[in-house]
Parts: structure tokens; sequence; C-alpha cells
């Protein structure tokens, strides 16, 4: 049973009489008839009695109509929903970040959103190594992570670059600046940002402190960035993150200082060479790197 044959027997019902049906099909009525009777044979039973001039549907025909509405609304919402996804207004869009990154997302979500209504969004949250796997496996569209990189198959935006800093709860107001030297932190429990594979902040951070010749004080290390930063509120120690981690808590809720000499982290928007994007991602990721870039 093809498309055509419930179209069919749907515009007779609706139009209440085959001569109608047919010239609103723009067919011929001996045709219509025949699509009507190899109908039914087809299903095995009677859909309209054909005593009087006027369509009467027999219970089954009422139950076919009912059902053949609703396949063909179905199939009519699928192709809108189609198309609209291939011109960029409809579908999901899936985007993994790391957590230091997420403040980069709610402005582009929010205006995406007032433009294309019908697109819905999927996060996924992880460390740098858990983006590229995310992205490998095709889980995500796009990444928002931290370099470096291991992967050589990913296009990469560079976004921002921002200092480190240390963070503490405003009960351990011990640093009056702006900034705090590295040899400063010597004395003080530390927790540091801490993804898996490949070389970044943790490592650089530690590098750093043994140039200056002391071991930092390490009591805690974890991938998480709100982690982190509960743990500082909590007063268990002082936390080394990115600066843009710190949209992850109220304003005013924790301080910082930048660490001198300066140590920069680098973020980047991140997708697989050579896999086409649909429109839906591409207009996303357009509209991200505007916004960071204008």
């Amino acid at each position: 049973m093809d498309l055509k044959k419930l179209l069919y027997f749907v515009t007779i019902v609706e139009e209440g009489q085959i001569t109608r049906a047919a010239k609103k099909l723009y067919m011929a009525q001996p045709p219509l008839s025949l699509q009507l009777k190899t109908l039914e044979e087809e299903l095995g039973v009677t859909l309209i009695e054909r005593t009087t001039k006027k369509i009467e549907l027999t219970s089954a025909g009422w139950t076919f109509f009912q059902r053949a509405k609703e396949i063909l609304n179905s199939v009519e919402g699928m192709i809108t929903e189609v198309r609209e996804e291939a011109i960029g207004i409809a579908g999901k869009l899936s985007i993994g970040t790391v957590m230091s990154c997420v403040s980069y997302l709610p402005e582009p979500i929010q205006l995406f959103q007032q433009k294309y209504p019908r697109v819905s969004f999927q996060l996924w949250e992880g460390d740098s190594h858990r983006i590229e796997e995310l992205l490998q496996t095709h889980t995500i569209d796009l990444g928002i992570t931290r370099l470096p990189i291991k992967s050589d198959n990913l296009n990469i935006v560079r976004l921002n670059t921002e200092p480190l800093i240390a963070v503490y709860p405003r009960s351990m107001n011990i640093f009056e600046k702006n900034t705090i030297a590295i040899d400063d932190l010597k004395e003080y429990p530390l927790m540091v940002l801490h993804g898996q594979g490949g070389k970044g902040i943790f490592e650089m951070f530690v590098e750093s402190c043994q140039s200056f010749g002391f071991n930092p004080k390490i009591i805690c290390e974890s991938p998480d960035a709100a982690t982190l930063l509960t743990l500082v509120d909590s007063e268990v120690g002082i936390a080394i993150l990115p600066k843009s981690a710190m949209h992850l808590r109220p304003k005013g809720t924790l301080l910082c200082s930048e660490i001198t000499p300066l140590l920069k982290s680098e973020t980047a928007l991140v997708w697989i060479k050579n896999r086409p994007l649909s429109k839906t991602v591409e207009q996303f990721k357009e509209l991200l790197i505007d916004l960071l870039y204008n």
C-alpha cells in the first residue's frame, strides 16, 4: 500500500463525493473509483457503502480514515521537519564543553533560540580529553575546549586567551592586590584543575612552580572547575583555575588574584575535519565566533 492510496481515500471522505474528490485531485472519476476498489480489495474489507450518492463510511472505513489521516499528517510533519533542519531552522544541536568554558554558551544559545525557536540543544560536559572523544564518536557536533589537544583531525578556531588565577574565599583575604606572585603560593594548600591526557593547566602550573624552586602543596586535583570552587567556598584551600571559571559562581562570593608571571590558558572551538556540518550547526558556529570576535 502506498501513500497515494491513503491520500485518495482521505480526499474522498473529506469531499463527501468521488466526483468532487477527483476534481480536487486533478484526475478523472473512473480511475479514482478504481483506486478505491483496489484499496478495499487489498484490505479485504468494505470501507464505503455505495447504496446512496452520499459517502457513508463503514465502521472499518471510519477507523481506516482516522489512521490514514494520522499517517499523512505524520509524513507531512516529517517532510517539513527534514526541510527545516536542512536549512538550519530546526533540529538538535549537540555541544560539548569543559566546565570552565560554560560561560561562552549562554549568550549565543539565547540569541540562536530567539531566531530559531525549533532548535533544541544537548550539552555535554567533560575535560578536554573527554570532549575529543565525544567528537570522534560523533556524539557532539561542536566542542569548546582548552588547548592543547591531541587529535590532528580537528578544525580549531581559537576563541580566547586568559590568565590563570588563584581563587580563595572572602574570609581568607590573604592577598591585597589583584595579582599574586607564584612563589607566594608555596605555603598554601592548593587545588588545581587537572584533565586527562596531554599537557594542560596542571602540568603548566607545576612546572612554573618548580622553575621558582618549589613543589606546590597540591591537596586536590579535579577536571571539574565547579567542584574546586565549591571546595574553595568551604575553605578547603586555594584553587588554581582559568579566569573564566569565576563565572560559575555568583559575583562577589569568592575572591581571586592573577598569578604572576602570567600563566595563560587558551580556549578553542573544535569540530571534526572533513565532516560536513548541518546548516544548523554551521549557523551556530558562525554566531559563536562572531560574538567573540566582534
